[in-house]
């Protein structure tokens, strides 16, 4: 599902450990294999041509796949359709697991979204506060088995003071509704995050908190910083007007 947005599909969860141990989460994949491979991905827009055409790549453990390009080239569906939140033409997504690679359709897609986990922008306007989102979240059947962090913990380490937590979203900054989404899907530790600007609303302090943690994990991160992108890129995705792609380090 999409973290704090209207598609309560893929996060549910039970938070509970420290945020000193996100170095160390991910560890039953290696170094040296693929995490998740995305091959020849093709999205039409509604007029029938290509918003983007073919796309190939592949993110190893603790890589951070930069997303670049101008407005309106799907920056934001490229995501959302790896998420499996929006439809797609062609192509395949393939994550890996202890049984070896596996499909969104293999996996089951609510485990494929728990695992490949999309942070919007904006986090949807909810009722109640974060302690209330972290308790729906705890409502949800497809993180019960899994290992969960404490996200007031991690947050903290962002400047997000825990009394926060109890205010009601509508009371909280842009930039404090944005820590909070990221250390919640940070909690669920999955094995990839899809990270549309998280950044965006911070400001440059909090912006180096969040990506000294957020570089340590596997991520696809949609950026229109240069300097932000040059921080963190182990390669670079530019997307096109013409539908093309290229492919960088």
């Amino acid at each position: 599902m999409s973290l704090i947005s209207n598609n309560y599909g893929a996060l549910s969860g039970n938070p509970a450990a420290s945020s000193a141990a996100t170095d160390t989460l991910q560890s039953d994949s290696t170094v040296d294999e693929p995490v998740l491979w995305v091959k020849e991905l093709t999205k039409r827009k509604d007029d029938d041509t290509h918003l983007f055409y073919d796309v190939s790549f592949s993110l190893r453990q603790g890589q951070v796949l930069v997303v670049r390009g101008p407005s309106g080239v799907g920056k934001t569906t490229i995501l959302r359709c790896i998420a499996q939140l929006t439809t797609f033409e062609a192509g395949t997504c393939t994550l890996s697991s202890a049984q070896g690679p596996r499909t969104p359709a293999q996996l089951g897609i609510p485990t494929w979204r728990a695992d490949v986990m999309y942070v919007p922008q904006r986090p949807a306007q909810l009722a109640g506060t974060p302690l209330d989102f972290i308790d729906m979240v705890n409502s949800f059947g497809v993180q019960a088995q899994r290992e969960h962090y404490d996200p007031v913990e991690i947050a903290e380490d962002w400047g997000i003071a825990p009394e926060l937590w109890e205010k009601k979203w509508p009371e909280l900054s842009g930039g404090e509704q944005q820590r909070i989404a990221l250390a919640v899907a940070l909690s669920c530790d999955p094995k990839v995050l899809l990270l549309d600007e998280p950044t965006s609303a911070l400001d440059p302090q909090s912006t180096l908190m969040v990506e000294d943690t957020l570089t340590q994990r596997t991520c696809v991160w949609i950026t229109h910083d240069d300097a932000q992108a040059k921080r963190i890129a182990s390669t670079t995705l530019t997307l096109n007007s013409d539908a093309s792609y290229d492919l960088s380090p």
